[in-house]
């Protein structure tokens, strides 16, 4: 499949005066729902892809119909949209030092059968989500989207110059005529009651992603760390460039993109998220909310399934804000379960094919038994 060709990123000005978005609330009830229950313009200043109204007067060549996203541990998701499709992090040979290029053409074969592979995105460079990112861009041929420090570390494993596009945060990317992402400079979290450093920690980043289609406009907004507290509001400076703080750079990002509100959150709950969700949820009003980061610890085993099961009962503080605005919870029950976001919201969707070629089970866990989570306890504390 041939890459979309000059997809920019354009710097967002980081003293531009951030701002935070008027909270406005919504009263709801939430349902928890499985996932098995869930029934090209390449310059600046370029056209934007055609907005939802005119979507709805019929598709125009090109344009994507859904996002199709299948997830595989960890925060490991692949997104296809249309013709193009998107990998983040894809730790898939964790717990690992080094690249496994065995486990990533065997997973690549497998997400073949439903997509490709045209961008990788690296939300953070830390073994349990960049250890395969470098193999995945050498296999691939893929545009790897990453901090300088991950872009350094692939071109060292003999990844082309052509494939690395460093980023600091508030870079717009348009990856297709129809598919627009912005780069959010984030944060990696910091245990209970410690707050990050001046300079945030690892370098980290969320993506918010703007997709047209002949109904209407996709929005989603996703991270590989569940940062919450302080370091959330706190402004971070790198090599001593202020980076803004996160909570701000969200909103500068979502203003660039033209966005109020965004249907899909996926945040990483195995660090702490509710302070995230109690100013995200009623901000943004998010339509879903799909938890990862779930299967690092513990013993990793991509092959042997989800080695526990993620239980609402354990973030009970974020549970009672979903509850407060009605936002379902739609958590993974195995590896590579996958779903659809179209015009009528998101749904499960049967993934046999990938997964039997996996030696995982068309559905449910396994095919190894579940243990409790080795976190369980520790995923919301006193300071949340």
């Amino acid at each position: 499949m041939t890459k979309p060709l000059g997809a920019v990123a354009v710097n967002v000005d980081s003293s531009s005066t951030r701002r935070q978005n008027t909270v406005s609330t919504i009263s709801r009830r939430t349902a928890l729902v499985g996932a098995s229950g869930l029934a090209a313009a390449t310059a600046v200043g370029a056209p934007q892809g055609a907005t939802a109204a005119q979507g709805a007067r019929g598709a125009k060549p090109g344009m994507p119909k859904n996002i199709r996203m299948t997830w595989f541990g960890i925060s490991n998701w692949h997104y296809q949209i249309g013709d193009i499709g998107i990998l983040l992090d894809g730790a898939v040979g964790y717990p690992a030092s080094t690249p496994n290029p065995e486990v990533v053409t065997k997973v690549r074969t497998a997400l073949q059968k439903t997509g490709s592979i045209e961008y990788v995105l690296l939300g953070h460079l830390h073994g349990d989500h960049s250890v395969d990112t470098p193999e995945w861009v050498k296999q691939t041929g893929a545009t790897l989207i990453g901090s300088a420090a991950a872009c350094e570390e692939a071109r060292a494993y003999g990844v082309p110059e052509h494939l690395l596009r460093p980023v600091k945060g508030g870079e717009r990317f348009q990856l297709s005529r129809y598919v627009e992402m912005h780069v959010v400079k984030w944060v990696h979290s910091v245990s209970v009651g410690e707050v990050s450093d001046l300079d945030g920690g690892i370098e980290t980043f969320g993506f918010v992603l703007k997709v047209q289609t002949p109904a209407k406009e996709l929005t989603m907004f996703f991270s590989d760390s569940g940062a919450g507290g302080s370091e959330l509001t706190k402004e971070h400076v790198v090599d001593g460039e202020n980076r803004g703080a996160p909570l701000s750079n969200l909103g500068l990002a979502m203003k660039a993109a033209g966005l109020s509100t965004f249907e899909i959150w996926q945040p990483g709950p195995e660090s702490r998220v509710v302070t995230q969700a109690r100013v995200l949820v009623p901000t943004y009003q998010p339509k879903y909310l799909m938890p990862h980061h779930l299967g690092a610890r513990g013993g990793f085993n991509l092959f042997g399934g989800l080695h526990y099961a993620f239980k609402p009962e354990e973030v009970p503080k974020l549970m009672s804000v979903l509850d407060d605005f009605d936002v379902p919870l739609v958590p993974p029950v195995n590896y590579f379960d996958a779903w659809v976001y179209d015009r009528n919201g998101l749904r499960s969707v049967d993934n046999a094919r990938v997964k039997v070629s996996l030696g995982l089970p068309p559905e449910g866990p396994g095919p190894n038994p579940q243990g409790p989570n080795p976190r369980a306890g520790d995923l919301e504390g006193p300071d949340d």
